[in-house]
């Protein structure tokens, strides 16, 4: 196994690209294209490029980061995760090859540490855990393990409802009867991505959340120029009145990750998330989605029981987000 920092070029980049796309996890978040969002001066860039016999293995999207102990290399901390890409006919000697690999030309390139987010199993075309087992046997420990919550769309949209609390089936019985409906839009335009992000800084503003959103609104645009059709918008009207928004960020064919969720608070007693989030589920599962993820509820691992209650209503289980870590 042999690994090599990635030299950018159309040709590069393209092939990058086609890797990812035939990928067993890759991701939208490992794509070079979307990462491109960020503005070049933000982060130093160090990806990686592991080959064996000539073919490709796997990639790295990374950054080098400097710390108090030295440079750490990350995978993209620009990304909601991120780890390895690898083939879907990836072995167990091809794995612990690539983690002996990557630990020795990050031991040659001065890193003190290497730290990195992996993509949830669910989202992987063929599950499993080489990766991790190889991880862990080379000295890797759990520096974070946050809770995400992810439904599995294991039934036809038409039986959907009916597994859901009987106090869920009532709040989206309400929502109807106010007459409430629900618009998709792939590709959002910029009015109305606004339309979510007013939405978005009103609610954070009454929760008494002083952190800014993981993006601007200038930034959701320029994702959905770069990567069309990773995004897809949804709100929840009142007559003519958008009351409930939902970005959901298309991973890749098997995983939609909802983003960002939020609401008119007056309009609480209608329950527009509840028919949203429910309409959701019916989408995604009519499009050949196989999951939803309703994105981590925990910080720093510690639960948000309120909202892990929420979106287990919608039939949502916990799943690990993990970042490994290991000192050199």
């Amino acid at each position: 196994m042999t690994v090599e920092r990635f030299q950018d070029g159309p040709a590069a980049r393209q092939s990058w690209e086609q890797f990812v796309a035939g990928s067993n996890n890759g991701t939208l978040f490992h794509s070079l294209r979307f990462l491109s969002y960020h503005p070049a001066e933000r982060f130093h860039e160090h990806h990686l490029v592991f080959t064996k016999r000539g073919r490709v293995v796997a990639l790295l999207p990374a950054t080098r980061q400097d710390e108090e102990t030295g440079p750490a290399l990350v995978s993209h901390p620009g990304a909601s995760y991120g780890g390895f890409v690898v083939r879907p006919d990836l072995r167990f000697d091809d794995a612990t090859a690539l983690v002996s690999a990557l630990v020795e030309s990050a031991t040659q390139a001065g890193f003190t540490r290497i730290d990195l987010t992996l993509t949830p199993t669910v989202y992987m075309t063929h599950p499993h855990q080489a990766v991790e087992f190889a991880l862990f046997s080379a000295g890797f420990r759990y520096r974070k393990r946050e809770l995400t919550n992810i439904v599995s769309l294991d039934c036809p949209p038409d039986e959907v409802f009916q597994r859901l609390t009987n106090k869920t089936r009532g709040h989206l019985r309400q929502a109807l009867r106010f007459g409430l409906r629900v618009v998709w839009t792939d590709d959002p335009q910029d009015d109305a991505l606004a339309v979510l992000y007013r939405m978005l800084l009103d609610n954070r503003r009454q929760l008494g959340l002083t952190p800014p959103p993981a993006h601007t609104l200038d930034e959701l645009i320029r994702i959905r120029a770069l990567m069309p059709g990773c995004l897809t918008l949804g709100l929840t009207y009142r007559d003519d009145e958008p009351i409930a928004s939902v970005l959901l960020f298309n991973c890749n064919t098997r995983a939609v990750l909802t983003f960002y969720i939020c609401h008119e608070r007056s309009h609480r007693h209608h329950h527009p998330v509840h028919l949203l989030l429910y309409d959701l589920l019916c989408r995604a599962t009519r499009q050949g989605y196989r999951v939803v993820d309703f994105g981590i509820s925990t910080v720093n691992m510690a639960p948000l029981r309120s909202l892990i209650q929420f979106k287990e209503s919608f039939l949502a289980q916990g799943f690990f987000r993990d970042t490994f870590e290991l000192r050199l």
